[in-house]
């Protein structure tokens, strides 16, 4: 069974523009960007490419157009086109994992566009279907907004700490999954989890790798971690699942 996650998209693109680029080629980025998730939301996939290659062109090093691109290859079953999107905007993350901002004038007015960029995003979900997912991630961005603001009230941190947000390994576990590449989805979900442990879905998403590779205590366990923190599970997933599990035995 295939749990496709849901997902949006946010966040932290380089605080300075890429080597021949000026600011307005991001601002050409985002409108692009935007575009691309507005053909999303009308079922215009083709079209969503297409723009979200253009915001792509606009600037190279734009996390969250690579992150759509990636969306609207998966809802084309182009799963290989997928993981290329997702694997480039996952590693455009990890880069700037450990930067140092020359001052703490340049770490303020890249969190500040950040913010700027995580507003638009909590403001597309929330008009979005209110499904389980949507709430969730509406939950990460919320949180990834605070923990931003928290850094500005400070004003004492000039290092990017966060990591890969969680839906993009949830993404990016995804369209492994449809690949029927089970070993990188199963990292890409315990990502998601590592980053996240409230997600339910990367839970739900990884429980179902676990049935399809027959470990069906390991699935069992994590659809209890999803069902804990309120996920609401497949009911037909969840019952496969506890029949095939093997009651363990007490310890002595």
């Amino acid at each position: 069974m295939r749990m496709l996650c849901v997902a949006i998209l946010v966040v932290a693109a380089a605080a300075a523009p890429a080597l021949g680029q000026s600011p307005g080629d991001r601002q050409k980025a985002r409108l692009a960007n935007k575009t691309g998730w507005d053909y999303m939301k009308a079922e215009s996939f083709e079209k969503a490419v297409t723009a979200f290659q253009q915001s792509i062109e606009f600037d190279p090093t734009f996390e969250m157009s690579f992150y759509g691109l990636g969306r609207a290859h998966l809802a084309l079953k182009q799963f290989v086109s997928a993981i290329s999107a997702l694997s480039r905007c996952r590693d455009l993350y990890v880069a700037q994992v450990g930067r140092q901002f020359t001052s703490q004038q340049e770490a303020q007015r890249y969190r500040q566009d950040r913010i700027t960029e995580l507003d638009d995003m909590i403001r597309q979900l929330q008009s979005a279907p209110p499904t389980i997912a949507n709430q969730d991630q509406l939950r990460q961005v919320q949180e990834h907004k605070r923990q931003l603001q928290e850094y500005i009230t400070r004003g004492n941190n000039i290092t990017i700490t966060s990591g890969v947000p969680a839906w993009v390994s949830l993404s990016l576990g995804s369209a492994y999954f449809r690949a029927g590449k089970l070993a990188d989805a199963e990292t890409e979900y315990k990502a998601a989890i590592n980053t996240d442990a409230r997600s339910g879905e990367a839970h739900s998403n990884l429980a179902v790798v676990y049935l399809e590779t027959e470990r069906f205590n390991d699935a069992l366990a994590e659809i209890n971690a999803a069902k804990k923190i309120g996920f609401k599970v497949n009911p037909e997933l969840e019952k496969v699942i506890r029949e095939r599990a093997k009651p363990v035995a007490p310890k002595p």
